[in-house]
């Protein structure tokens, strides 16, 4: 039934976005290429058998095509968190908010705001298909956004975001994920959106990312890896941006139960 309706969003959404695409695919036109760097740090701590804390942290620079590619100027800042339900080994529920530092793209210009804010509430459902020799995921995750530009004047729009990402993790010099494997990890993610500001671009982004990891114990790993994106302007429908993302990402899982209730080891998950 799980793995119906994952195929069922799946061709819905894919068939959406391309009805977009087909009808504008005459008069679209592509951005400049941009670069940016990504450093992720993605922790959980167990706060009872099935419940964790989720807080991530996520530090982005955006490059200059003239000399300094990837780390020219600040981009964002992201803050993610959300109380997590692990219903089965197969199947959790993320709930909870981000909120998000945004910093000008132009610094030194007085008449934009150097800094400005983003709300977000955010839920995902993660399904989990376990093979004998790699790991595969079904992410669903929806984001409800506030959001301005660094213009004093400018109004605050609502938007929804509806992100469906498809991964998997591949041990390469071990049977299976366990501690001292290197992994690789292929990925695709679709994210549309809506809202009144939407119109006609539906597409916000289009991610295919692949990343090495490494294992380092049941509560500690590290990946790196390149990300191409393409997506509409939400000014512009028939124009898309190009970014190539270099992302390199922690991962620490950690029990904050008394000593007694501890298990032996937290799986290894999203």
């Amino acid at each position: 039934m799980i793995n119906a309706c994952i195929k069922i969003s799946l061709i819905a959404l894919l068939s959406f976005s391309s009805y977009f695409v087909t009808g504008q695919e005459l008069e679209s036109s592509f951005d400049d290429l941009e670069t940016n760097l990504w450093f992720s740090s993605y922790n959980k701590f167990r706060i009872s058998d099935k419940l964790f804390w989720a807080a991530e942290m996520h530090y982005r620079r955006i490059g200059s095509a003239e000399n300094r590619p990837f780390i020219d100027r600040m981009a964002q800042i992201y803050n993610r968190h959300g109380i997590n339900y692990v219903h089965s080994p197969k199947f959790n529920i993320t709930v909870g908010g981000v909120l998000r530092l945004d910093f000008t793209p132009e610094p030194g210009n007085e008449e934009l705001k150097p800094l400005i804010i983003e709300p977000r509430i955010w839920h995902q459902y993660l399904f989990v298909m376990p093979f004998s020799r790699f790991m595969l995921y079904h992410r669903i995750r929806i984001e409800h956004r506030w959001s301005t530009n660094h213009r004093p004047d400018s109004e605050w729009l609502f938007r929804n975001r509806w992100r469906y990402s498809i991964y998997a993790k591949i041990p390469l010099n071990n049977p299976q994920l366990v501690p001292g494997t290197v992994y690789f990890s292929p990925s695709v993610e679709l994210i549309l959106q809506t809202g009144k500001p939407v119109v006609g671009s539906f597409i916000e982004d289009f991610r295919l990312y692949g990343n090495f990891g490494y294992i380092v114990s049941p509560r500690v790993s590290a990946s790196m890896g390149l990300m191409y994106t393409t997506g509409q302007k939400t000014s512009d429908p028939t124009l898309y941006r190009r970014r190539y993302i270099l992302r390199v990402s922690t991962y620490i899982s950690l029990d904050f139960r008394k000593k007694e209730r501890k298990i032996p080891a937290i799986k290894l998950s999203d």
